[in-house]
């Protein structure tokens, strides 16, 4: 049976067991300190994996690279909409000049207003607008999964660093437990050799022993410490020694062995993985692309619409009226002396200020334009872009069918990885059983007098090999497992 206490592992009946029961008792006591513990946050792996991909730098470089992607989409739709300007010229002139309003020449200054409101859209322009827009949308989404892969690559980083870390946390306490026997063993054999029962070299070899041992455990930690460094840095935390992870249960059976085929495991995985989608919306999107080269062969038909007024200062309002006056229109048989008068129509003309909300009133006008331009000769620039797209097809396709062989090679190594550690694991739980059994009757022997202290620490030092060589294969197979799962679309969980 195993218990624990400050966070490591230990057997009830084993010496290391019985030590930590005796802490485990002054527990209370040191909890009496006046000095306040800030508890040690405690990381799960699914908060580890969250960390890391909200703050890994690389992802969020990506993920803005993407944003900027969706702001190219966007605006190929927004060059669909009709555009709209408003204008308003201000001209003042000097001297000799051409007024723009009446289009007379002038010796006068003046200054002259031309305001207008116009818009422009294009009607047709070969499906131009259209397939571009498609084809930015097929490269949103393509790099929308690309940064999920990226997400799911890293979250099985994240998984083998914290993988490692519990390994090594075992590896610490399996250390701790064998310096811990061989420290009772330090003490029986001091007895016997004060007792005469064992000579003076037993002792020595057994102290020395203490001294591998205590070795072994200062370079466990440092592992554990070098493995804790690098989950950390995984998840952009800066060194502390305040950062912890759970430990979950992980005892596994032989029964949990892969059950489907490599073939099984990659045919899920086509329908999961988004660099298989990913890479097929890449051809799509290389396909639109010719389309939008080719739209550079067809008529562009445009129409602009424009709203406009004018005023110039050299303008006047003008009105004119018939008007009676007396004149001579003869004389009496010709007698200068005697003049005829009569009435004489004349027409008056008299000019006004022209107010400026009046001109611009009076001179508002509407115009619409069609604009067709037919390609005829563009130095071969539509024919070299629709080459190099149909280029671009083709190594679209080869691109989807080289990540398709990668995910295929991918999976078939983690099949393989996972049944070889599975075997392993068969093996060395094997082994260790074995070693336990002729360890303890080797302790037994030792006890007895019946061994000596040289075979005693070889066979010690084995059953120690063997432990470590099961919690590595338990490990190793675990994770080897979880990667096989997260093929078949399983979450990245305990």
């Amino acid at each position: 049976m195993e218990k624990r206490f400050f966070g490591c592992t230990y057997k009830k009946n084993s010496s290391l067991g019985r030590i930590g029961m005796c802490l485990s008792l002054l527990g209370p006591f040191f909890c009496l300190s006046p000095v306040a513990q800030t508890p040690i946050k405690i990381w799960t792996l699914k908060e580890c994996i969250n960390q890391a991909l909200e703050k890994n730098i690389a992802l969020n470089q990506s993920r803005l690279g993407n944003e900027i992607t969706r702001i190219t989409w966007d605006q190929s739709k927004y060059n669909t909409y009709p555009n709209l300007n408003l204008s308003d010229g201000h001209t003042i002139g000097f001297g000799r000049s051409l007024d723009p309003v009446s289009y007379t020449y002038t010796n006068q200054s003046y200054s002259s207003n031309i305001p207008a409101l116009s818009s422009s859209v294009t009607l047709y322009n070969g499906l131009h607008n259209l397939n571009l827009m498609k084809e930015n949308k097929l490269s949103y989404d393509a790099g929308s999964l690309d940064i999920e892969k990226q997400q799911n690559d890293l979250a099985l980083t994240v998984l083998g660093a914290y993988m490692q870390v519990l390994l090594d946390i075992e590896a610490v306490n399996i250390a701790k437990e064998q310096m811990a026997l061989t420290v009772v063993q330090v003490d029986r054999t001091e007895k016997y050799v004060a007792a005469g029962k064992f000579p003076e070299l037993n002792l020595f070899q057994i102290q020395s022993q203490l001294a591998t041992d205590k070795s072994a455990e200062v370079d466990a930690e440092n592992t554990l410490q070098i493995a804790r460094v690098t989950l950390m840095q995984l998840l952009e935390l800066p060194l502390s020694d305040d950062f912890d992870i759970e430990k979950p249960n992980l005892e596994i059976t032989l029964s949990e062995a892969a059950a489907q085929s490599s073939v099984d495991v990659y045919s899920m995985a086509l329908t999961l993985q988004p660099q298989i989608k990913s890479a097929a919306l890449r051809t799509q999107a290389a396909d639109r692309d010719l389309k939008v080269a080719q739209s550079a062969l067809f008529p562009v038909l445009g129409l602009t619409g424009t709203l406009r007024s004018s005023y110039s200062s050299l303008r006047s309002r003008v009105s004119d009226r018939l008007i009676y006056q007396q004149e001579n229109i003869g004389y009496v048989q010709g007698n200068p002396s005697q003049p005829v008068i009569g009435l004489v129509p004349q027409n008056q003309v008299t000019s006004s200020a022209y107010p400026v909300e009046n001109q611009l009133m009076d001179n508002f006008g509407q115009i619409l334009n069609f604009n067709l331009t037919i390609p005829l000769f563009n130095n071969y620039q539509a024919k070299s872009a629709i080459a190099k797209s149909k280029i671009g097809i083709e190594n679209a396709k080869l691109n989807e069918e080289s990540v398709k062989v990668q995910l295929r090679k991918t999976i078939e190594q983690v099949y393989t990885d996972q049944n070889g550690s599975a075997k392993k694991l068969v093996a060395v739980g094997e082994q260790e059983k074995s070693e336990e059994r002729t360890y303890g009757d080797m302790e037994k022997k030792f006890n007895a007098g019946m061994a000596s202290t040289t075979d005693f620490l070889v066979e010690k030092n084995n059953y120690n090999k063997a432990l470590l060589s099961k919690v590595s294969a338990k490990y190793d197979y675990i994770y080897k497992t979880k990667v096989v799962d997260f093929y078949l679309g399983k979450a990245i969980t305990f």
